[in-house]
């Protein structure tokens, strides 16, 4: 599972002391229903955007640094548990980029983390016009048509899939994409059953040919399961945007994720970062 074998070639952070990363999922809290335009310069700004019956929560990293860009950028989630483990990453990259000047926008999907809905209500095509709601807000507030898409896992790929309908993505980042919808399911049942076997006193998931209905923790509708199975990214079906594609393995370091007890010594993948944060500064000058 994405999240165990990351380079080692990391900084720390100091952070508020917590339980193991697995169990907790970092939340802001929520700060009204709906605060219009973006407020604020250097400081996270929470709100919620979107359908006012289908609510987004987003968190804005307006520019702290440097000269501001007329360029947005939106990180897209990956999935479950393994958007837990890439919370905190996730957090400095967007720190980063704003101190090179873009506004970030970070947000949960429909029927994901503070967002609306449930997760049984979770769809492709749902999470899919959630990024098109995300790029409208981002280019509202930086007061300009151009933006970035930065995924990871199951968030690169419905990056891509969006980038390829759009047409409009002028620069993207495809960080450990999924490429078969099908293994990635296979993947996430063997860290399930694993999990239970370890963990629950011998309680099983579901049968081998049955439909996958959770995973870690996280619920999995049949319409969900459905969509990602039959995913398939493959180089010739990549949108034309100038992207910049990244798989962890390939930077050096030791294999290891999380070896600490609390949140407050989570470790971050500085050379992925700094790659992704360099090739966005240069791309979207």
């Amino acid at each position: 599972m994405w999240g165990e074998d990351l380079d080692d070639d990391r900084v720390r952070q100091p952070a508020p002391a917590g339980a193991r990363l697995v169990r907790v999922a970092v939340r802001v809290a929520r700060e009204g229903t709906r605060p219009g335009a973006f407020v604020g310069h250097g400081s996270l700004k929470p709100f919620f955007f979107g359908d006012s019956a289908r609510p987004l929560f987003g968190l804005h990293h307006p520019p702290s640094g440097g000269t501001p860009r007329r360029w947005g950028v939106v990180i897209c989630n990956p999935f479950g548990q393994e958007y837990i483990r890439a919370h905190r990453s996730l957090r400095e990259l967007a720190k980063r980029l704003a101190e090179t000047g873009f506004h970030v926008l970070r947000f949960d999907y429909f029927g994901c983390g503070d967002s609306g809905g449930d997760g049984d209500e979770a769809t492709l095509d749902q999470w899919l016009r959630d990024i098109s709601a995300a790029i409208a807000e981002v280019q509202e507030t930086s007061s300009s048509p151009k933006f970035a898409l930065v995924g990871l896992r199951l968030g690169a790929t419905l990056s891509a899939l969006l980038a390829a309908q759009r047409g409009d993505v002028e620069r993207l980042v495809l960080w450990d994409p999924i490429l078969d919808g099908a293994a990635y399911l296979k993947e996430l049942r063997v860290a399930h059953e694993g999990w239970l076997r370890d963990h629950a006193q011998g309680r099983r998931g579901a049968a081998e040919g049955e439909p996958l209905r959770e995973a870690l923790g996280f619920s999995i509708s049949p319409a969900l399961a459905s969509c990602v199975e039959q995913l398939r990214l493959v180089p010739d079906d990549w949108p034309s945007a100038k992207a910049l594609v990244i798989d962890h393995r390939s930077f050096p370091g030791a294999q290891v994720w999380v070896h600490e007890d609390g949140v407050n010594r989570i470790l971050v993948p500085h050379a992925v970062l700094e790659s992704i944060t360099s090739w966005l500064g240069s791309a979207c000058s």
